[in-house]
């Protein structure tokens, strides 16, 4: 009897460690079919954030981040992300280890004024939640190493990116996807963030 309650509770321990085991998913396949897998990192002199200072990956270390794309403009999919992420800043404002960063797709009308205000008006202080910028191609390059796309139209008027949020650890490694636009998946969100934050 003893030894089957025993077993009963190992079983339950190790299916609850797996359960709260994060795969690793920033990797490639290369061409011998392997996983590579790298770390998400900021080029020197590329990014600036809503303040004009310069972002690199030295302000990623210890911090466990959400990153995502959006442009200030944007009416759509943007202000009920922009929500999620309030929501998410808020209930962790006591974790100092945890960051949000925003990448716009917008360079040429995301200024660094118009990023302040924006970030300004979210009511989420800096050093929790900083807006990036970069010129396109560095964009798209941190795009690819984020595992989604953004694309502009002909004209630039408009833009498409994904309402996907990226959760990355403390490693640089990233962890998990997760729609903005769905409760279950900020539930599921929140509960990573928790796991990598403990």
């Amino acid at each position: 009897m003893r030894l089957s309650v025993f077993l009963i509770f190992l079983i339950s321990v190790s299916c609850k460690s797996i359960e709260n085991e994060l795969p690793i998913l920033s990797y490639t396949i290369n061409d011998s079919g392997t996983k590579d897998y790298y770390s998400v990192s900021y080029k020197e002199d590329v990014f600036t954030n809503e303040l004009g200072q310069s972002f690199t990956t030295r302000d990623l270390e210890g911090k466990v981040v959400i990153a995502n794309f959006f442009f200030t403009r944007c009416p759509s999919i943007c202000p009920p992300m922009r929500k999620t992420l309030i929501d998410v800043a808020q209930e962790f404002s006591e974790a100092e280890n945890l960051m949000l960063i925003s990448h716009t797709i917008d360079f040429k009308n995301d200024s660094v004024e118009i990023l302040k205000e924006y970030a300004k008006a979210t009511g989420i202080p800096h050093k929790k939640w900083q807006f990036l910028r970069a010129p396109k191609v560095q964009t798209e390059a941190q795009a690819k190493q984020l595992m989604t796309n953004i694309r502009a139209n002909d004209d630039e008027t408009d833009f498409y990116h994904s309402s996907y949020l990226t959760l990355i650890d403390n490693k640089q490694q990233i962890r998990g996807f997760y729609n903005a636009l769905t409760n279950a998946d900020i539930v599921r969100l929140k509960n990573d963030i928790n796991l990598l934050l403990n």
